[in-house]
């Protein structure tokens, strides 16, 4: 239903209300409850006479954020930030097996645990991996203890 908020002009009233009390109990821990399923089938029924047919969840809450309708809609505000963020968790987690299956195909024969799980992490901390200069400092330090020349 939050997929498409324009559409619920056409559901029945009673159809609303079901599955905006299904979500109210989805979201629903010991006593507290992060919405009111009442008030939100009849904020979201006031909010999709604003809206335009085929709007994005993101896109309606862009629009209540720019036009200050945060406070108006508080249910239908909550709501849409939860259905926002859930897909951003899987897709991390789904990110970091699919960069472990690429190393372990490539280097399968040739790599130990421990180096395994040092690429893993490397490759999934790419950006903050660009950041660290390793040609100065642990080029440096290995050079140091491996030396095999002794000074004259």
């Amino acid at each position: 239903m939050l997929y498409d908020i324009p559409k619920l002009l056409t559901i029945p009233e009673e159809d609303l209300h079901q599955q905006c009390r299904a979500l109210e109990t989805v979201l629903t821990h010991d006593d507290m409850c992060d919405i009111d399923a009442s008030d939100l089938g009849d904020e979201l029924k006031a909010l999709s006479k604003y809206i335009s047919a085929g709007s994005t969840p993101k896109a309606v809450l862009e629009y209540m954020c720019t036009n200050k309708m945060t406070t108006l809609f508080p249910n239908a505000f909550v709501a849409l930030h939860i259905l926002l963020t859930l897909p951003v968790t899987v897709a991390s987690g789904e990110h970091s097996f699919s960069k472990l299956k690429l190393i372990k195909t490539h280097l399968r024969s040739t790599i130990t645990q421990e180096r395994l799980v040092g690429l893993a992490t490397i490759s999934i901390e790419h950006e903050l991996a660009q950041t660290v200069d390793l040609q100065q400092e642990a080029v440096q330090i290995f050079a140091t203890k491996k030396a095999r020349k002794a000074p004259l």
